[in-house]
Formats: structure tokens, C-alpha cells, sequence
């Protein structure tokens, strides 16, 4: 359970969006109170819907995984493993190998290449904008909207409840995947105290990286997820 956990938390932590609110709010004044302020979002976040699942919710998860595994049992389920695996490689493969889009000036005489995430950035310019008013409301909502994504959440949930630990240290699993999640926001926030300049310049250095390969990381992911999709189906067949 803890390494399954650990290593979807992981992946969580290299999330673009995460790591560019990171660098966007570090780079405002007084960073460490914006920084403060979307952690504890995070972890207000994390710690209530783990609290609600693993403790209110129980019986109902329990019953829910004990659906899904004997649906599971079913030679099908296998097949359709296999294809959603092989689909989803596909799809990983073919964004990975996409090239630029371009998009034409205005002025007609020639074409500027953008990637396809810088035009849908230039479509939610109030989200950017409302970050960078310094609100600690917003801020504090994105922290919150940022620490449960439905997707690795839910994983980290069934693996969590599967898995024959006891309650608290099932808690103390799910708390671990914000934590570690939040690393992005943890490390600069902690170094920023010791050396602030250095950290901004560290920070914004990651995240033109991670934005020069922002398509490239949900592609991994999925292709990843395909791959062990279609390799836990093939032995179900």
C-alpha cells in the first residue's frame, strides 16, 4: 500500500499546474504567506476527504470494492483491460510524437508556433489574474481545488481501502499522498526562509522546464497507466 501510494503521489507532485501556481505565487510579494496560505488548502483538502472516506464513509467504500473486485473476477473485465491498456498507449504515443501547432498572425504573412496548452493558458487569463491579486481566499480555494485530483485521489482511495491496515495507519497513507504531493510547495517554502533569492530563481527555472514539457507529462502518465493496464489484463485472460 505505501509504495503504491507513494509513487501516485509522485506523480501528483510533477503536476504543471501545481508547480506553475507554485512559481507564479513565490514570485509575488510576500511569497511565503501565498505559499502558507495554498498549502493549507492542500491539506485541509486532503485531511477532510480522508476523513470522510476512510471514517463516515467506510461501510459504503468497503461494500463499493467489494462490487468492483467480483466484477473484476469476470474473464471480460480482462479483455477490456487489454484494450483500454493498448488504447490508451496509443493515445500517449501520439500526443508525445504531435508536433507544434501554428497558428497564423494577424497580420497574415506568416505563422507563429504555439504549443496547444499556451492557447487554452491565454483563455483563463482571470484565473492568473486572480492569483496574482495576492488574495489569500483564492489562493487558499486553489490549494483546495489542487490537493484531491478526482483521478489519482480515487486510486490512492481504492488502494488505501484494499489493502488490510488498520484505520489509522490508512489515514496516515492518505495524509502522506498531500504531503508528498505538496512537495512542490513544501521544499520552497521551507528553503525560502534559509536563501529566498536563490529559491525564486531555482522555482522558476523548474517550471519553464515543466512547461516546456507540459503536454509530454500527462502523456507519460497515461501511457504508463495503459501499459499496467494492459499487462494486469493479460494475465486475467
Amino acid at each position: 500500500m505505501w509504495s503504491a501510494v507513494f509513487a501516485l503521489s509522485v506523480v501528483v507532485a510533477m503536476d504543471p499546474v501545481r508547480i506553475g501556481i507554485t512559481a507564479l505565487l513565490i514570485a509575488r510579494p510576500r511569497p511565503m504567506r501565498n505559499l502558507l496560505a495554498f498549502w493549507l488548502g492542500g491539506m485541509a483538502a486532503g485531511i477532510a476527504v480522508a476523513l470522510v472516506v476512510l471514517l463516515w464513509l467506510r461501510g459504503w467504500a468497503a461494500s463499493a470494492m467489494r462490487a468492483v473486485e467480483s466484477a473484476a473476477s469476470y474473464p471480460i473485465v480482462g479483455q477490456i483491460q487489454v484494450v483500454i491498456g493498448v488504447f490508451a498507449v496509443v493515445i500517449a504515443v501520439r500526443v508525445l510524437a504531435s508536433k507544434r501547432t501554428t497558428v497564423p498572425t494577424m497580420g497574415g504573412a506568416g505563422s507563429v508556433a504555439v504549443l496547444p496548452d499556451a492557447v487554452a493558458h491565454t483563455s483563463r487569463p482571470s484565473i492568473r489574474s486572480r492569483l496574482e491579486s495576492g488574495s489569500l481566499t483564492v489562493v487558499f480555494v486553489a490549494g483546495l481545488a489542487l490537493a484531491t485530483p478526482p483521478v489519482e485521489y480515487l486510486a490512492v482511495l481504492i488502494t488505501i481501502l484494499a489493502s488490510s491496515a488498520p484505520t489509522a495507519t490508512q489515514f496516515a497513507a492518505a495524509i502522506m499522498f498531500t504531503l508528498v504531493a505538496f512537495t512542490v510547495v513544501e521544499v520552497p517554502l521551507i528553503s525560502y526562509l534559509a536563501t529566498p533569492a536563490k529559491t525564486l530563481a531555482v522555482v522558476h527555472r523548474l517550471n519553464e522546464r515543466i512547461s516546456a514539457r507540459r503536454h509530454a507529462i500527462p502523456a507519460i502518465v497515461i501511457g504508463v497507466c495503459g501499459a499496467l493496464l494492459m499487462v494486469t489484463g493479460m494475465g486475467k485472460i
